[in-house]
């Protein structure tokens, strides 16, 4: 046994080998990694759907800090009489037809085939007063998920679409493809 502990060895080469490997494991859960977020993120946009929920990205923050800016509230869809005081429910603004409100009932009273109510949003202090027919439909909020909006919406983009599906599926492939040619 030589008293030098590199005789016999080409020095530098022996660490690259772990290296490499560490670098490759590496590179392959962080496309894992990006898959799988790609995958979550669309399940939990398809998943209410699926299930006759429907999931909106709330963009102000009239329910702060019960539901922020940015996070996703799935509601299911209710008969206006199955509203209770204290609810979160998604209806269309008073004001405007093509808007989507999610505010807090405050008090809600039907009188023959309409159901009038008032609803505030939890950081607000003005109130809206609306009505809707008692066969009409209004939702009801049964969970929320805290700052996925921001990250739902752009993996709705086509640029997202990109980021988030094409190229992790890419990546994969070509891993996958390297890997099974390198064994033949």
């Amino acid at each position: 046994m030589s008293s030098q502990p590199w005789a016999g060895r080409r020095v530098g080469l022996a660490p690259q080998v772990p290296v490499l490997r560490a670098v490759r494991v590496a590179w392959r859960l962080a496309l894992f990694a990006a898959v799988g977020f790609a995958l979550t993120i669309a399940a939990a946009a398809t998943a209410p759907a699926l299930l006759g929920m429907h999931s909106f990205t709330i963009l102000s923050g009239s329910m702060t800090p019960t539901i922020g800016v940015g996070d996703v509230v799935v509601d299911r869809p209710i008969a206006p009489l199955d509203a209770r005081v204290g609810d979160i429910v998604t209806f269309t603004s008073p004001g405007n037809s093509s808007r989507l409100i999610t505010h807090r009932v405050i008090h809600m009273r039907a009188v023959g085939d309409t159901v009038s109510f008032v609803t505030r949003g939890d950081a607000n202090t003005g109130v809206e007063r609306w009505s809707i027919p008692v066969e009409g439909r209004i939702g009801r909020a049964v969970y929320h998920l805290p700052k996925i909006g921001y990250a739902a919406n752009f993996a709705g983009s086509r640029l997202g679409r990109l980021l988030f599906l094409v190229l992790p599926a890419t990546l994969l492939g070509v891993a996958e493809l390297r890997r099974f040619l390198r064994k033949n």
